[in-house]
């Protein structure tokens, strides 16, 4: 008998003897199926549409769905595959046979499956001879950093998998087991990149679907579409049910964080008339962000309360006099080596550098906060004595800490809200908190580009060394002007308010068997009911994104927005 077999009867075994699992993965089962025919049902009237769109024949559109994407970019890009259509081009998707959940829905529409597993397997392209003498010689972290291989940053996409996979944010490349499945995954990327390649000549692929796209195979497909000149579409989440941040991809832009701006949007932004409504919205935007309106965004702060500030602080501990710093920790291993460049190696250094700044500083108070989506992405399996891995390693490398600085959990009952209001500074690498700050009228320290440095509202050491004179000297930093919070208001909107495309073609609502959302497939988008056989508003908006050449950034709300202000300057 195999192994495989074996793993296959112990499993059964231990489910027949715990009839509770037995019953709640059926029932899983039961309800993903009803939530498919819901969206089967719901996904007609689309089908009847496809008779009136061109046939495909001016090339394909990939829909990079690859072998661990959630359920719901299925149910998402099944419909807009629609968009593809519009232009002209044939969906195909790269998924894998076992993705079964996922492929009953790509079907529903006619999208043409291509299985990456098999593509694999055909492929037999070696890293080359000149590469490998690098590979076999790279040693320290900065040898992996610094390996790229046909434009690809092949090193670093590596690097950010196995952080990922490892749950962690130090790569200790002293070790070889981990040099070893660093090579595997540079050796994955590069063979994903050439399956790429193969298939976007094959079947003559001009634009590509992308949510992930710095890790596994995700990074090769990724780069070879950049390096092909293709029109490479990137979707990302947002706080809000409905919305998504899509953008078009090119190699100036390829590693801008989703929610920055280019230049040409912030440009267009910047030069709007100065009036009200962009304070009145954002605040409004706020509201709703740190309130109850969105499921999305209540999963970061889950039984959290807006607090008084003086109550706070009074809770706290913190005199009225004090000043305070809060650092926001990011998710160590998330991501990371994509967005821009940092002034530490990684998070996690520049975390342990920032508290050791914290600890010679008593001149203020010091909370370090730990990133609060650890509680809903189940973090437990990678933490040590029932710790995250940002407080095992702070109690590594300092002990106890000082009575001026503090850790707050990532399940604090005080709201991110309150706790950017009554802070003087924040101090992140390029952390979504850092923009809220400013444009809340708060100094903001970066460590890091690819955000929203360099706008003019944030302080922005160049160096490592400037990075630490600037911390101890924050009582003394001079706050933050009326002009600069009008310029973090400014942007923020942008990124806040302007950048999210409502999909307003598909109605979120809670997965069957669920009551509230705490891991993205919680879930389901259902298509809207329509009676066209016209494309709606929304997916006519986005095909016709596809087309343009000239914008990077999908500012859906745009039109609204700019008579919003024609009317209010009225």
């Amino acid at each position: 008998m195999n192994i495989e077999l074996k793993t296959i009867i112990r499993k059964a075994y231990k489910l027949l003897w715990n009839p509770r699992q037995l019953r709640k993965r059926l029932m899983i089962s039961v309800n993903d199926f009803k939530d498919f025919l819901i969206y089967k049902k719901a996904v007609l009237p689309y089908r009847r549409i496809l008779t009136s769109m061109p046939s495909g024949i001016g090339g394909g559109l990939l829909i990079v769905s690859g072998r661990g994407m959630n359920v719901l970019w299925a149910q998402i890009w099944t419909l807009l595959s629609l968009c593809g259509r519009a232009n002209n081009l044939k969906p195909y998707v790269l998924t894998t046979r076992a993705q079964k959940k996922l492929n009953r829905y790509f079907s529903l529409l006619n999208i043409e499956l291509l299985y990456l597993e098999e593509l694999l397997d055909q492929t037999n392209i070696s890293l080359p001879h000149d590469f490998l003498s690098k590979l076999d010689v790279a040693m320290t972290f900065s040898d992996f950093r610094s390996l790229t291989l046909d434009n690809i940053p092949i090193g670093d996409i590596a690097l950010s998998t196995y952080c990922r996979h490892h749950g962690t944010g130090l790569v200790d490349t002293a070790q070889k087991e981990v040099r070893d499945n660093v090579r595997q995954w540079i050796e994955t990327v590069w063979k994903a990149a050439n399956v790429a390649y193969n298939i976007y000549d094959q079947y003559d692929i001009r634009a590509t679907y992308h949510t992930e796209v710095f890790m596994e195979e995700y990074g090769g497909f990724y780069y070879a579409a950049l390096n092909a000149k293709l029109k490479v579409i990137r979707f990302a989440g947002t706080v809000r049910d409905d919305a998504y941040i899509v953008q078009q991809r090119t190699w100036q832009y390829d590693r801008l964080h989703h929610a920055a701006l280019t230049h040409a949007s912030w440009d267009i932004i910047k030069a709007l008339p100065s009036i009200s409504i962009v304070h009145d919205e954002l605040m409004e935007n706020f509201k709703h962000r740190y309130g109850n309106k969105w499921h999305r965004s209540k999963r970061n702060q889950p039984n959290t309360q807006i607090l008084d500030i003086a109550l706070a602080k009074a809770e706290l501990g913190i005199p009225e006099d004090r000043k305070v710093a809060v650092v926001y920790s990011h998710i160590l291993y998330d991501t990371i080596f994509f967005f821009g460049t940092d002034l530490f190696k990684d998070y996690a250094t520049w975390l342990i550098e920032t508290v050791k700044e914290a600890i010679l500083n008593d001149k203020l108070e010091w909370f370090i906060k730990v990133h609060p989506s650890n509680v809903w992405r189940g973090e437990m399996g990678v933490i040590f004595n029932e710790r995250y891995e940002e407080e095992r390693l702070i109690e590594e490398n300092f002990g106890d800490l000082p009575s001026h600085v503090h850790i707050v959990p990532a399940n604090s009952t005080i709201s991110p809200m309150t706790w950017m209001q009554l802070a003087d500074v924040g101090i992140t690498v390029r952390g979504t908190s850092g923009l809220e700050m400013a444009a809340l009228g708060r100094n903001v320290v970066t460590a890091g580009t690819g955000r929203y440095e360099g706008r003019g509202f944030t302080n922005d050491p160049q160096t490592q060394e400037e990075y630490r004179e600037l911390l101890q000297r924050l009582p003394e930093i001079t706050e933050i002007t009326s002009a600069q919070t009008e310029l973090a208001q400014r942007y923020a909107h942008g990124i806040f308010i302007l950048k999210p495309f409502t999909i307003s073609s598909l109605k979120p609502r809670l997965r069957s068997g669920i009551k509230s959302v705490a891991a993205s497939d919680d879930l389901l988008y259902v298509p809207r009911p329509i009676t066209s056989k016209e494309l709606p508003s929304d997916l006519s908006e986005l095909a016709n994104f596809m087309l343009n050449n000239e914008r990077e950034d999908l500012l859906s709300h745009e039109g609204i927005v700019f008579k919003s202000y024609i009317a209010g300057v009225k």
